[in-house]
């Protein structure tokens, strides 16, 4: 598939304004600490480089304690805290692509959307035994736009459409790790019941945007454009009680006014069906591995290793 924005940067200033603010001051942020850190090797005590450091922010594991500190405005505002191995991290991170995790269904004209349970399991099992660890894509925007932080290795599992074996099966082996997955919901026509839908997102899922009905965006007028972008975000959030800050293009098929309408419609990203590594300068293009039957243990780490994520 061809990636018509790779060189193309005059997207991004459709950017929500809290989204570039947010940018900005993470490069503010940046500059800041290396200002810093020259003035550390200069320092004579090891006092004053921890007052410093105290003054910038600092950590902890996500859910754990907060600490607090004043704004600008001088009122207590809280920051999260993140576990003692995670750091900031700008660069890319992988993010895969699932659909059902079961054997093809008979008869599929698609089969190659199928990935059986024991081969999931393998593959999660070969990211454990190399130190990733999952997170979700709003992790990761946190630490791309928002000083969060990441293990040292992180990486994002999603799952596509909302099929019953991805609670029965993926759910099932994610847990295992005590890892979250990304869930690219439609609103309409998924088999994964709303009950299941909410102990993946109980158990620190991620809930993401699919459209309503899975439509070719660069194919439907405005009004069904704007509802299948916009809609399907404020019936996943009303439906849910979570919010919801990132979107997946059905079948990976975009052009610039479906950019400009996720945008629009407020969220932090979007995920393509483009080979590669998912970067914080194309965050309405974010690039995922897509994991098919065929693929098992070698295909998995083959096309990792592809992406450059190994």
């Amino acid at each position: 598939m061809t990636d018509p924005f790779r060189d193309d940067y005059s997207y991004l200033t459709e950017l929500p304004e809290e989204l570039r603010e947010r940018r900005a001051a993470a490069a503010r942020r940046r500059r800041w600490r290396r200002r810093l850190a020259v003035a550390g090797l200069l320092a004579v005590g090891g006092a004053v480089v921890a007052l410093a450091v105290a003054s910038i922010g600092g950590g902890g594991s996500e859910g754990g304690a907060k600490q607090a500190k004043k704004g600008s405005t001088g009122v207590q505002q809280t920051a999260p805290s993140y576990p003692a191995n995670w750091a900031p991290h700008p660069g890319p991170v992988p993010i895969l692509e699932y659909h059902a995790i079961q054997p093809p269904v008979p008869g599929t004209s698609l089969p190659q959307l199928f990935v059986t349970q024991a081969d999931f399991q393998r593959q999660m099992q070969w990211l454990k035994g190399q130190g990733f660890e999952a997170v979700t894509l709003d992790q990761v925007e946190d630490a791309w736009y928002r000083n969060g932080e990441l293990p040292p290795k992180p990486i994002v599992v999603s799952f596509d459409d909302g099929y019953l074996s991805q609670y029965v099966a993926g759910f099932l082996v994610l847990q295992r790790y005590h890892w979250p997955g990304v869930l690219n919901l439609i609103t309409q026509g998924s088999d994964l019941p709303d009950a299941d839908v909410k102990k993946m997102i109980d158990a620190g899922w991620e809930l993401a945007s699919h459209t309503i009905t899975h439509a070719d965006l660069t194919t439907v007028a405005p009004a069904q454009l704007e509802r299948e972008v916009t809609g399907s975000r404020q019936i996943l959030q009303q439906r849910f009680g979570v919010p919801v800050h990132n979107f997946c293009y059905p079948s990976g098929r975009y052009d610039d006014t479906v950019i400009s309408a996720v945008a629009k419609a407020g969220y932090r990203g979007a995920q393509t069906e483009i080979p590669g590594m998912a970067s914080p300068s194309h965050p309405y293009i974010l690039d995922r591995i897509e994991i098919e039957n065929s693929d098992g243990l070698s295909g998995f780490i083959s096309k990792l290793q592809s992406a450059g994520a190994v």
